[in-house]
């Protein structure tokens, strides 16, 4: 300020040569509104039971504004509010909790303009309340509700699955029925649901991160992971070696028939200088993982091409796996992009083999040179070859390839993710065998013994039109096969959780005769309630402290200040909202009470897991993270500036002590000579 007892006080002290820098402490003069917090009352509730949540808004203008509570992004309530400048104002609405698992529901505050008075009157509500930053508009919290087990169902056509749907809901299941582009990409997300079925759904139509993501959703959050058959499951839909087959009590790989055609199959790869790095790297790695699922009486070759063709691999069986792969790790990457000489020395390979099945599989990412690839193409599906390609990246000619794979009377793949390409690899090498599928009428045949299987020993089960060939892990429960051996249903734990594998399907296609039993639906709710994620029944007692850069987690073990046992070996681990997670210590403070402090780093959404391995408890934490504390119209000012004494002129002067310079008179006295020669 130019006037005013500071700007008096600063000149005084400047006339003394003292120096005096000044900031002045302003509030946000902008138009402003903000939610400072959210609170669920109860945190935990029962399906149906009404909750209370309160949410605490502010602003520094008077006016109206509207607060709003939304669930998946849907606004479920709203109510009207007359804000005063600088006065918190708290609202309570109470919304129902339909929602079984962890729901997320966040609070919104909005600016409402007032409807426009009729001009007779005099009335006026006052205008809007006004609002320049929208950070602070949306605060969330955490209810866990219990109820009915809730099941996601992941199908490439979801009306082929209403049917089972409503068989499910009838056995007082929650059953939700997605496509593969609504499957959860967060593990908060992916714990509102006690169970995931995974149907007809290729591992192509879902990313590495999600792969994972169900990994790890069994094994550290005991939930469970359920596959059922069809053309785009198991193998044929590219699971093979994935984080989703693992959780499975079934693998893709199986033993080929005997009476089967062999195939003969050359891997076309672009090794250009643009491949370098992690596309070649997992090019090479899918091409191995191709050989893997070969049968013995199969051939495979490779070839590579950069400005050339390059013979990686000549035709040989595919019996000598690790010699096959072996070539393949030899491919280097560097130089132009030519894929017409590629394809054609793949066309010689396949030209001199007497397989009954040919199929080539293109993989290119960049512009090609001009070439007559549709009349290559056509010579090859004239003499029975397939042709399917891989398009990888927006650079490739995207056109080009979907135009060859049309021709080749193959698959077309675009994928933006070199992570994909093992998947998209695996997944063409059980399409073209055709031995991974079986269709006629199949028996159901009781193997084994489990609790989803009471009620039906020496039950007649109905019989199985199709399904998908694989092979039992080690650690499998089979507990129906086919008539032919085969496994049918197997069941396996994994992690906390437990993985379930039913090869055929439960679709008008494999499974009409299932539909028609009149058991249908209490045998299949009974074998997804064996699966889903068990409710944690511990009395544990846990408080979470939220700071700007982590969060305090107090776990109190009831009755454990009155035993002798030693202290319980918590484990804890945070996943944070891009999907990577972290160890986190757990330190004992006391008596069965235990403290963990997860570091925030820039995450805005924590879950968070404690597990007792010993014990078997597990409780999962939930944190959303607030906006930054500058954007807090409430917020408290710091100690140390409320406690500074009151500002005034003579103040900044107050409890100075004197201070005595020695100065020098070697001036005075060169000064004092000079006038006397004057």
């Amino acid at each position: 300020p130019t006037t005013g007892p500071l700007s008096e006080a600063l000149a005084q002290l400047q006339t003394q040569g003292v120096g005096v820098q000044h900031r002045p402490l302003a509030s946000l003069t902008h138009p402003e509104i903000a939610v400072s917090a959210l609170t669920a009352s109860p945190a935990f509730a029962h399906e149906g039971e009404p909750v209370r949540l309160s949410a605490t808004v502010a602003g520094n203008r008077s006016g109206p504004a509207q607060v709003r509570i939304v669930h998946r992004g849907v606004i479920v309530a709203r109510r009207e509010v007359t804000l005063v400048a600088g006065e918190p104002q708290r609202v309570d609405i109470s919304v129902p909790m339909l929602t079984p698992g962890r729901t997320v529901w966040t609070a919104q505050v909005a600016p409402v303009a007032p409807a426009a008075a009729p001009p007779q009157d005099t009335g006026s509500t006052g205008p809007a309340a006004p609002d320049h930053f929208t950070i602070n508009n949306a605060v969330s919290t955490t209810v866990h509700v219990t109820g009915r087990p809730r099941v996601l169902v992941l199908h490439e056509k979801t009306r082929d699955l209403r049917a089972f749907a409503a068989a499910m809901e009838r056995q007082d299941l929650v059953v939700e029925v997605r496509p593969a582009a609504g499957a959860p990409r967060r593990m908060d997300e992916l714990l509102a649901f006690d169970a995931v079925v995974l149907s007809d759904v290729p591992a192509t139509d879902l990313s590495a991160p999600q792969l994972d993501l169900f990994k790890r959703y069994v094994a550290d959050f005991g939930g469970g992971l359920a596959m059922f058959g069809g053309e785009n499951s198991f193998g044929l839909g590219g699971y093979y070696r994935t984080p989703v087959e693992e959780v499975l009590p079934l693998s893709s790989r199986f033993e080929q028939e005997k009476e089967k055609p062999s195939m003969a199959m050359v891997l076309v790869i672009d090794k250009s200088g643009s491949m370098q790095g992690q596309p070649i790297a997992l090019a090479r790695q899918a091409a191995k993982a191709a050989i893997e699922l070969l049968s013995p009486r199969d051939q495979i070759g490779v070839v590579g091409f950069d400005g050339q063709a390059f013979v990686a691999l000549p035709m040989t069986s595919a019996s000598d796996r690790e010699g096959a792969k072996s070539a393949v790790d030899r491919i280097g990457a560097g130089g132009g992009t030519f894929m017409f000489a590629g394809m054609d020395a793949a066309r010689q390979m396949l030209d001199n083999t007497p397989a009954r099945i040919k199929h080539m599989i293109v993989l290119g990412d960049g512009q090609s040179q001009p070439a007559d690839h549709d009349g290559l193409t056509r010579d090859l599906a004239d003499t029975g070859v397939t042709v399917s390609t891989v398009a990888l990246g927006g650079g490739a000619d995207q056109a080009l390839m979907a135009r060859i794979a049309e021709i080749g009377r193959g698959r077309y793949y675009l994928t933006m993710d070199p992570a994909s390409v093992p998947q998209i690899f695996t997944r063409e090498t059980m399409q073209a065998s055709r031995s991974a599928i079986k269709e006629d009428l199949f028996s159901a045949i009781q193997t084994g013994e489990h609790p989803l299987l009471a009620g039906y020993t020496n039950t007649e089960l109905p019989f199985t039109l199709g399904y998908v060939m694989t092979r039992a892990r080690p650690t499998a429960q089979v507990l129906l096969t086919t008539d032919t051996g085969d496994p049918l249903l197997a069941i396996n734990p994994y992690g906390l959780g437990q993985g379930l594998a039913f090869t055929g399907d439960l679709t008008e296609r494999w499974g009409g005769e299932w539909l028609a039993w009149p058991g249908f639906g209490k045998f299949w709710s009974q074998a997804l309630r064996a699966l889903v994620r068990r409710p944690n029944q511990s009395p544990l007692g846990v408080t979470t402290t939220a700071g700007a850069d982590a969060l305090r987690i107090e776990i109190t073990e009831p009755g454990a200040a009155r035993s002798a046992a030693p202290p319980t070996a918590w484990q804890a681990q945070s996943l944070d909202d891009t999907g990577r997670s972290h160890r986190v210590p757990v330190r004992p403070v006391g008596v069965g009470r235990y403290l963990i402090v997860v570091p925030l780093g820039k995450s805005q959404r924590v879950t968070v897991r404690l597990h007792d391995p010993q014990g078997s408890q597990l409780r999962t934490v939930q944190h959303d993270r607030p906006y930054p504390a500058e954007y807090l119209l409430n917020a408290t000012p710091d100690p140390a500036l409320t406690a500074a004494e009151p500002f005034t002129p003579t103040g900044l002067r107050l409890g100075l002590v004197p201070a005595t310079t020695a100065l020098s008179l070697t001036p005075w006295l060169l000064l004092l000579s000079i006038l006397s020669f004057t």
